[in-house]
């Protein structure tokens, strides 16, 4: 990865806090179909400050955890001294070989080095395991929608669009398939205002312009609060999954 992307990559760690306390959760639909059926050792990959870590807590399995971050991993560690923290990032996983059942990776799969990632998944994983990976991606269906997030309507993808699976993951080895998951979260107008100012296109602008934006985005969801008489309001998510097996 280069300097600046790797930069990037690790800038959200100064708003650890504020990341963990604004973000989606997964749906349980989604992370059931991430896991293999009977999966008992599973790592997680790229974790950041542990929203899906949280959910496979839930499930009951003996987890790695591994975060390039450590102030983000700090966060994990302090709600779940059970699990295994490896500071520790996707090109050298600290993982014996066939070691895990499942290797599972919530947003963060765009900032690997995908070659050395997939070959190190590869390493890692257990006969008949897989690599299962999600992104919760906003599904605006309300034009104020696109105006509080801050996006170009034009730039919108139905579900899971048309993407080939091994595109989406940007890999050549293997095989995948995919599948998306729709779900609703109810936002305040203070709970979207927190979950933008964590969005990258927003939590970068200059200083001069972030609050007046943060301003804009809470009052268009209180207004819409208001019309539906509600302290609440729905905004769909996808949670588009990939499943990538390596070859036998």
């Amino acid at each position: 990865m280069d300097p600046a992307r790797a930069a990037r990559a690790t800038s959200f760690g100064a708003w650890a806090d504020e990341y963990h306390r604004w973000r989606p959760t997964y749906s349980d639909a989604a992370v059931d179909w991430l896991l293999p059926p009977g999966a008992t050792r599973v790592a997680e990959l790229g974790a950041g400050t542990g929203k899906l870590t949280d959910r496979l807590v839930e499930r009951g399995l003996d987890l790695d955890v591994i975060e390039p971050d450590g102030r983000m991993l700090a966060l994990v560690a302090e709600r779940h001294p059970e699990v295994r923290v490896h500071e520790a990032d996707a090109a050298r996983l600290p993982l014996e070989d066939a070691s895990v059942d499942a290797v599972v990776v919530a947003d963060a799969w765009h900032w690997f080095p995908k070659t050395e990632a997939i070959a190190e998944v590869a390493r890692v994983l257990r006969p008949g395991g897989w690599l299962g990976v999600v992104w919760n991606v906003p599904a605006p269906t309300e034009d104020w929608h696109w105006r509080a997030l801050r996006l170009d309507p034009a730039l919108h993808v139905p579900g899971d669009g048309d993407h080939d699976p091994l595109e989406r993951l940007d890999v050549q080895t293997g095989r995948a398939e995919k599948q998306h998951f729709r779900w609703d979260w109810h936002l305040t107008p203070a709970e979207w205002r927190g979950l933008e100012s964590t969005i990258s296109h927003i939590a970068l602008l200059p200083e001069d312009e972030l609050e007046p934006a943060l301003d804009e985005i809470e009052q268009l969801v209180a207004d819409a609060c208001r019309a539906a008489g509600t302290d609440a309001v729905p905004l769909a998510h996808d949670a588009l999954c990939v499943r990538w097996y390596p070859e036998a």
